[in-house]
């Protein structure tokens, strides 16, 4: 069974600071692939990382990397 992919808006973050995948991982401390992975879902940073990217993006976490919504059963 495949895992649900999370949707984040990563890309768009970095793409709105023209910066591609490699000079954004150069940042970060990462693989090109890891930033890759982030950006379809496939992995969830830590919470390091993910501070990490907000702050090189200028943006919250919660920007970043939003939480869904819980709903009421």
């Amino acid at each position: 069974m495949r895992k649900p992919v999370v949707v984040t808006p990563l890309r768009q973050l970095r793409k709105a600071r023209t910066m591609n995948q490699t000079a954004l991982a150069g940042l970060v401390g990462v693989s090109q692939q890891t930033i890759a992975k982030y950006e379809r879902g496939v992995v969830v940073p830590p919470v390091a990382v993910q501070a990490r990217l907000a702050a090189i993006l200028g943006v919250s976490v919660a920007d970043v990397f939003p939480q869904p919504e819980s709903v009421a059963v």
